[in-house]
This record gives structure tokens, C-alpha cells and sequence, in this order.
């Protein structure tokens, strides 16, 4: 395409990556150590049907009655801070109200899934974790600017839609505001924060349909 073919994806997914190593290194530097053991994964094939994710589920390395819980991150928005954190798969567990917590600290309200006919609770890799029962949590901020508001929001995302996503024209831009997905990463940092230094699991809710794999393997 104009000379340049190259799908570099940098929103999707050079973003969330970005995010899990700065996690990570926040987590290196940190003056407390974690309690519990944190896995930094970044998985193959997610495009091609989850199946890195997929092949993790199915030989962890670590036991899943163990597994406390799965952040998950796919493309976070480059387009500046944000008001909302909108939970994909909303109602699922109780990792929402540790992400309602880490929220409410960068006066952020929790908002669910705007466009849940997309199905994307099943089509991240977060599933593959949820299917075998770990709790899990997909979100990020995504539909209303800290300072240009929701409409702005709303033209960013379709202009990607319609003219970058899966395209060579997914690349980085110099023009970018990355404060969103510092905002973001933050989040998650907190919320790991947190869940490393417990000594309980994060349950699914009643109703949840990944309830039972998870009641199953933790013998109850």
C-alpha cells in the first residue's frame, strides 16, 4: 500500500505491550516487593483465535487454583487522559471493585462495556484465563476525554476504526498523548498492587458463568 505494507500495530497492540513492560519495571523498582508471584505474559496468535493464550491455559506453568488473578491489556487509546474505566464483560468478578478502587484514587468513574454486542469479553485473551476459572479483568479507559470530552473521543476511535485498525497506517505518531496510557498502566499497577500483597483470591460473582471451573479447581 504505498509503498509500505508493514503492519506495525502500534495502538493494537504496541500500547498494551508498552503498558506490561512499564508495569513490570515499576514492580522491578518498587521498595516493596511483592508477596505473591507476578507473571508478565505476552501472548502469540491472539488475532489468529487466543492461541497463546490458549496453549498457557492449558499447560501452566503455574497451577490454576494458585493463579490469583489475570490483568489483561490489549490496545489502550493514545488520545490523553480519561474520565471513564470501562470494564469489558461487566458483572463478572469481584476484580471490578478493586479496579472501581484504583479508579476512584485518579477521580475516575467505572463504566461497562458500551458495545457488548462486539463480544469482546470472549474475544480477548483474558477468556482463555476466565474459561479455566481465574477471575479476570479486561479494562481500560476509552469514551470520555478528561478535557475535550466524550464526541472527541468518539471521532478518535472512528477515524482508527475506519482508517488504521489492521492496517500499515497503525503507526506511531509523534502527535500521540500517551497521558491516558500512563493512566491506565497506573491503574493496573495499583490493582496488582494490591492483589499481590493479600492473602485471598478475588472471587467470581454468583451467576457467572465462569463460576463452576473455578469452584471445581479450587476442590469446592
Amino acid at each position: 500500500m504505498a509503498g509500505d505494507s508493514i503492519y506495525n500495530g502500534a495502538v493494537d497492540d504496541g500500547t498494551g505491550l508498552a503498558a506490561l513492560l512499564s508495569i513490570a519495571e515499576a514492580f522491578q523498582k518498587a521498595p516493596q516487593k511483592p508477596e505473591r508471584s507476578i507473571v508478565f505474559l505476552a501472548v502469540t496468535a491472539e488475532e489468529q483465535g487466543l492461541l497463546g493464550s490458549a496453549y498457557y491455559a492449558q499447560h501452566p506453568p503455574y497451577p490454576l487454583n494458585k493463579t490469583v488473578a489475570d490483568l489483561n491489556m490489549d490496545m489502550l487509546w493514545p488520545y490523553g487522559q480519561m474520565k471513564d474505566l470501562t470494564v469489558i464483560g461487566y458483572g463478572q468478578s469481584e476484580l471490578e471493585d478493586y479496579a472501581r478502587a484504583a479508579a476512584r484514587e485518579q477521580d475516575r468513574y467505572i463504566l461497562p462495556d458500551q458495545q457488548p454486542e462486539t463480544g469482546m469479553f470472549y474475544r480477548s485473551d483474558h477468556f482463555n484465563f476466565a474459561h479455566v476459572g481465574v477471575p479476570s479483568l479486561y479494562a481500560s479507559g476509552g469514551f470520555e476525554s478528561r478535557t475535550r470530552g466524550k464526541d472527541y473521543i468518539a471521532q478518535q476511535r472512528q477515524n482508527y476504526t475506519t482508517n488504521m485498525y489492521h492496517k500499515p497506517a497503525d503507526q506511531f505518531d509523534p502527535n500521540w498523548d500517551l497521558a491516558g496510557i500512563a493512566q491506565d498502566a497506573q491503574l493496573y499497577f495499583r490493582v496488582g498492587q494490591r492483589l499481590a500483597a493479600e492473602t485471598t483470591f478475588p472471587q467470581w460473582r454468583a451467576g457467572s458463568e465462569f463460576k463452576g471451573a473455578r469452584d471445581k479447581s479450587m476442590g469446592k
